[in-house]
């Protein structure tokens, strides 16, 4: 097999050159003072409006099987503008949360700035010009598409402004030093090489990645009101992903991840070893599982897959600015002050937790999309919704930004969750909730319940041209015999359902947590996200059975 590994010099990249990077602020400021000068001048005057620069670096290392399989660097200096025109009451955002044009398929263009603060100004202003002009173009039209909308349309229901007001906040971190954050490249190699290698041992596993993500990213943000803000952010991630292959051609992989702030706080290679091995050998134990049946009975969720159920089905169903539109589904948003969990349950997100009983999450800062210090959010507290993540999009009966606006690196920001915790203050001990789930299985006429031990994220659906359903992909599920059996894994699983009847059917929660780390996607692109909870019994859960394989599996056994 031929390797291809992509390298890029350093010397080009190098974060010795980060101290003239503290000048994007004030190039900034002057800049957007001197733009919005310039739109004042229209007949449509701005406003509002902000700055986003992202100084996105990454470097990504794969292993597979025992080789290097890639290595890239990549540096990027990311230009977001944003415009307001109208008034806070009502602006060019009504309709739409994005403010330049977005293909149903594609994301918002990618405006990249050159890094040379030095030499490049005049390339640097005119690059920005172009892109705040083709904005204003589009805010102009986004308005007016608005407007006419209001003129034929029911009204709307919810009375709640465009734009609410936010504090004006001024903040700066000073740009990581590279001795801070250096990443030895070829250490690393040989490192998941190492680990990797320890896949080729199996011959049931047909392919195996172990991928070191390490990212490093500067924002800077600055508005019309005042604000200013620089911030830092370290993202390490190590991922290690095994895949076997049934008879029948299901190809069945399992995922483990590893998130930190810096290089040191990653598990040791003790521990990696042995989780490696340990997964290899329940590949095996996989392949050869029984396929999974129909099913609607109860149910157990380990803390990392009810993170990911919490997530799914309820957590995109809080994210406040997409209720203001009436296409929404708006589950929760006439239930506020009712009880919609068991009173023994709470959930909040949090993003500014940095760590949870001393593991890093993935959902932290300090300021969201819109330059919105984070706050954390009661949402549900005891079984009652309280709460809703917003952002500076009004909704009836809450007029304030909590600083839940975020956003992949080029899309305008929109409601998204953080660190989403589940907390009970009623536990039961897993033996407690495996006898429970037998006793409920046996009451319901079962011969067995589930227990879901790992997954790999969902989706689910919120608005109101299909079915509000979601789908949650399981990797390790057991079943639990009522009989005293031991328990057996099967294979070719999924779970769907609707929330509101998912909600109503959960009953008991453990006190042991788990932390399921990930990216979600959904309409502003791709942002870091936390899930943490403890296991969950459930009485009621529906399977079907995953998608019919079209793979012819291998004739002769891997190499």
């Amino acid at each position: 097999m031929k390797i291809k590994v992509f390298l890029v010099s350093l010397l080009a990249f190098s974060f010795t050159q980060m101290p003239a990077q503290d000048k994007m602020l004030d190039f900034l400021k002057g800049e957007l003072k001197s733009q919005m000068t310039t739109l004042q001048k229209g007949e449509y005057p701005p406003y509002y409006m902000n700055y986003r620069v992202i100084d996105n670096y990454s470097r990504i290392i794969r292993s597979s099987m025992g080789a290097t399989n890639t290595v890239e660097e990549d540096r990027q200096l990311l230009f977001i503008p944003q415009i307001r025109i109208g008034s806070p009451e009502f602006d060019n955002f009504h309709e739409a949360q994005n403010g330049v044009g977005v293909s149903r398929f594609a994301g918002p263009p990618t405006i990249l700035l050159p890094r040379d603060l030095q030499n490049g100004l005049d390339a640097l202003r005119d690059i920005m010009r172009e892109e705040v002009n083709n904005r204003y173009k589009f805010a102009l039209s986004s308005l007016e598409r608005a407007k006419a909308k209001k003129g034929v349309q029911v009204e709307n229901q919810d009375k709640s402004i465009d734009f609410t007001k936010a504090k004006a906040e001024k903040y700066f971190e000073p740009a990581l030093k590279e001795d801070k954050i250096a990443l030895d490249t070829k250490v690393w190699q040989d490192k998941l090489n190492k680990y990797s290698a320890l896949f080729a041992e199996n011959k049931d596993i047909i392919g195996a990645n172990i991928t070191l993500t390490y990212k490093i990213w500067r924002k800077y943000f600055v508005s019309t009101e005042g604000a200013e803000i620089a911030e830092n952010r370290v993202y390490i991630l190590l991922s290690v992903r095994g895949t076997t292959m049934a008879e029948d051609g299901m190809e069945l992989p399992l995922h483990n991840s590893y998130f930190a702030y810096s290089l040191d706080e990653l598990p040791s290679e003790a521990q990696i070893t042995k989780d490696i091995k340990t997964m290899s050998s329940k590949l095996s134990k996989l392949r050869v599982a029984p396929l999974v049946q129909p099913y609607t009975g109860p149910a157990l969720l380990s803390g990392s897959a009810s993170g990911v159920f919490f997530h799914e089905i309820f957590g995109h169903r809080v994210e406040g600015q997409k209720m203001k539109s009436d296409s929404d589904g708006q589950t929760f948003k006439n239930m506020v002050g009712e009880s919609v969990l068991p009173a023994s349950i709470s959930v909040y997100c949090d993003p500014t937790m940095k760590k949870y009983h001393g593991n890093a999450l993935n959902g932290y800062y300090i300021f969201d999309d819109q330059g919105v210090r984070g706050e954390r959010v009661e949402v549900v507290k005891d079984g009652i919704l309280k709460n809703f993540l917003m952002t500076r999009t009004g909704l009836d009966g809450f007029p304030k930004s909590n600083g839940h606006s975020r956003a992949e690196f080029e899309y305008d920001p929109t409601s998204r969750q953080s660190n989403l915790i589940v907390e009970t203050n009623a536990y039961k001990t897993d033996a407690e909730l495996k006898k429970l789930l037998i006793d409920e299985a046996k009451k319901q006429g079962k011969e067995y319940g589930y227990f879901f031990k790992a997954v790999t994220g969902g989706f689910t659906q919120t608005g109101r041209t299909g079915a509000n359903s979601f789908n949650v992909t399981p990797l390790e599920v057991y079943k639990i015999y009522v009989d005293g059996r031991e328990d057996e894994l099967v294979r070719g699983v999924d779970m769907i359902g609707t929330p509101l009847s998912m909600f109503s059917n959960i009953e008991y929660a453990g006190g042991e947590f788990e932390i399921f780390t990930g990216t979600c996607g959904a309409s502003s692109g791709n942002v870091p996200v936390t899930a943490i909870s403890p296991t969950i019994l459930v009485n009621k859960v529906e399977l079907q059975k995953k998608a019919k394989p079209t793979v012819t599996p291998a004739l002769l056994p891997r190499p």
